[in-house]
């Protein structure tokens, strides 16, 4: 009778088993699709933040001069930046006049949406350089951790 009612606890702990199992299987499946899902968003939210900018006004031309000057270090590039975006610096000085120009200048490189390692090559400065400077920019600007500097900087 034991050995009985031991088999049969046993087959049922893995039947048990067994649901819970397919039921984590499930919960990761869908992780998976959501992660994919704001990959995607994300990726078509800056594609449509590059789109909005060239509805601003700005001819593709003049975009590819700021981008150019820009990838060459140019030190006409903040200057160019300044007349193709004029409201941007100030609403930045804005939300904290203590930004030295170097910050400025990484703000305006973010807001043309390159990444920390274009920026590195852009200003000649290391990706950890580059990390460390974005990490005191978004305190500055107090930015949440959980949204993306760009998109934030796109968005002003």
């Amino acid at each position: 009778m034991n050995i009985l009612f031991s088999i049969a606890s046993f087959l049922m702990d893995i039947v048990f088993i067994a649901q819970k199992d397919k039921l984590i299987n499930g919960l990761i499946t869908d992780r998976k699709v959501k992660d994919s899902t704001i990959k995607d968003l994300m990726k078509s939210n800056t594609e449509l933040m590059k789109h909005q900018m060239l509805i601003n006004h700005l001819s593709e031309e003049n975009i590819r001069e700021i981008l150019s000057l820009a990838e060459n270090n140019s030190p006409v590039f903040f200057e160019k930046f300044q007349l193709f975006f004029p409201h941007f610096i100030p609403e930045i000085v804005k939300i904290n006049s203590n930004l030295i120009h170097s910050e400025l200048y990484f703000c305006a490189l973010m807001k043309l949406d390159f990444n920390t390692k274009k920026i590195a090559q852009c200003t000649n400065n290391s990706i950890r350089a580059v990390e460390s400077k974005k990490y005191r920019i978004r305190k500055k600007l107090n930015i949440p951790s959980d949204i993306n500097i760009n998109s934030f900087l796109i968005n002003i």
